[in-house]
């Protein structure tokens, strides 16, 4: 069974000074968080792009069509994550948060962080079978992509949601 500190340890790993607990860190945890799947988001649409670009020059058009609305969907999801108004969340005002609020955050970020793994190990699987010459599959393999940016997409509304709630 995963705990709260191995979750907590897992997330520092990825996000150099990861701290909800104290008042001062909250902002920085937060937008450190925002800009690590921003970050990674960007990275599988550039490995995308070049599926598509490869696509192209094979004359796959339906091919080139789905990544181009998953890379929309890709861009739009980042500007909604880097312009996302975390700062006037309560959460980050008050001196005290209530352990159950940070196990929340915590919950809400690991989630996050886990589905964007699937999703970049998505974009890198696409990306090795297309120079593979095996392409027979890359639409439904886009589309899983997609489903795991939408459940991604909830998944931050929800936190948002959250942080500016409390």
């Amino acid at each position: 069974m995963v705990n709260a500190s191995s979750i907590l340890e897992f997330l520092g790993k990825l996000i150099p000074g990861y701290d909800y607990r104290i008042k001062k860190s909250r902002l920085n945890t937060d937008r450190s968080v925002r800009e690590k799947l921003a970050r990674e988001l960007k990275k599988s649409a550039l490995l995308l792009k070049e599926v598509s670009d490869l696509a192209y020059r094979d004359n796959k058009r339906e091919v080139v069509d789905h990544i181009k609305d998953m890379l929309k969907a890709i861009d739009l999801f980042i500007i909604e994550i880097e312009d996302a108004p975390f700062g006037q969340s309560p959460l980050f005002k008050q001196d005290k948060v209530t352990d159950d609020d940070i196990d929340h955050m915590i919950e809400f970020d690991r989630q996050l962080v886990s589905q964007l793994e699937v999703i970049t190990k998505s974009s890198e699987l696409v990306y090795d079978h297309v120079l593979k010459g095996e392409t027979k599959d890359i639409i439904r393999q886009i589309r899983i992509v997609k489903k795991e940016l939408d459940i991604m997409k909830n998944t931050f509304s929800d936190r948002l949601d959250y942080f500016m709630k409390r």
